[in-house]
């Protein structure tokens, strides 16, 4: 008896030495830091990164209530020579990257909304912002990451990093960049749903992607093919005819808002209760200032109004590529809302 309880006595000790080893290895672990932790997941989703790769794509973009079947495709053979097109019914877009240059032609002379919203959708390009892109999602430098926290969305376990913004008018304004705790890619929010991620060589990125609002998609991009290749002939890289030149590039660092003054609510659509989002188009100077503000989709001509005056005077820090300053085209939406 003495040694059975002798045996039992070394084997309890045995097991709490052994649950604490474990303890304390898995809390000596250190836990990357919010920056860490979206560069690591950024890289990980950045094909940009490979010398060369196709991309091919079947489309569904809402438009008065129906959705239209359309095409993308990319041609990548690194940052100074790379193709993309995408055809819709009623628009057509290509564009060529060369050295600091792009090459664009297309049959309007504005950026249609649903075509931005296909830009954020895809992830990458040459416009998008820090909250849909998935190479530039970390701060910018008006931003301050405040603390990781985890959480469970739609069945995956995420790592969430809370970023903070500061503007010049002292308001404050906060966005999460979520990682998935088991494929490390990131799991982007709000209008964003995204197939699972797959390999591309020693990348990941997902097969499916939409823009959804209200619950309802707009744009809709079913990737066809996507691999690692053969770089392309050089004849993939010529510019169209007829096509108008800018300094740019494929993914530049991303524009945002310095100064943002709130339009102000008309009395009498405050006083009818008129509510509704107001959509502008507008062109980022490479001062940062918004130009050729231009309504594509209102609400009544005050509120339209409010809206551009009100963004007339906001202000941004441009996007840039290889450090210089880029225009940038982007589409800007104001909500009004009765609180």
């Amino acid at each position: 008896m003495k040694r059975f309880a002798l045996f039992l006595f070394s084997v309890c000790l045995l097991i709490v030495a052994l649950a604490a080893a474990v303890s304390t290895s898995s809390s000596d672990k250190p836990k990357p830091d919010g920056k860490t932790l979206i560069e690591a997941a950024e890289d990980k989703a950045d094909i940009f990164a490979l010398p060369s790769f196709g991309l091919k794509a079947n489309l569904r973009i809402e438009n008065l209530g129906k959705m239209l079947q359309g095409s993308y495709s990319l041609s990548w053979n690194g940052q100074d020579k790379w193709r993309e097109e995408i055809s819709v019914p009623g628009y057509t877009e290509i564009q060529v990257g060369g050295k600091d240059v792009v090459y664009r032609e297309r049959n309007t002379d504005f950026l249609p909304v649903r075509i931005d919203q296909l830009h954020l959708a895809l992830g990458f390009g040459t416009g998008g912002s820090p909250r849909s892109t998935f190479v530039r999602m970390g701060p910018t430098p008006n931003e301050t990451v405040k603390k990781v926290h985890d959480r469970n969305e739609r069945g995956l376990k995420l790592s969430c990093v809370e970023i903070e913004a500061a503007f010049l008018d002292r308001l404050k304004a906060t966005r999460d960049v979520c990682v998935d705790q088991s494929t490390g890619t990131l799991v982007r929010q709000g209008s964003f749903v995204d197939g699972s991620p797959e390999p591309i060589g020693a990348k990941m990125f997902p097969r499916s992607l939409s823009y959804v609002e209200d619950g309802r998609p707009l744009v809709e991009i079913q990737i066809t093919e996507i691999q690692a290749s053969q770089p392309f002939q050089e004849s993939t890289f010529e510019p169209p005819a007829g096509s108008i030149s800018k300094p740019g590039c494929m993914n530049p660092v991303p524009a945002y808002i310095l100064k943002q003054i709130p339009p102000k609510y008309p009395d009498q659509e405050r006083a009818s209760r008129t509510e509704g989002k107001v959509l502008m188009y507008a062109l980022l100077g490479a001062d940062g200032v918004p130009q050729q503000l231009r309504v594509v989709s209102g609400v009544s001509p005050r509120l339209n109004g409010a809206s551009v005056n009100a963004v007339q005077q906001w202000r941004y820090a441009p996007p840039t590529c290889s450090g210089h300053a880029v225009e940038a085209e982007t589409i800007v939406t104001i909500t009004y809302k009765m609180s």
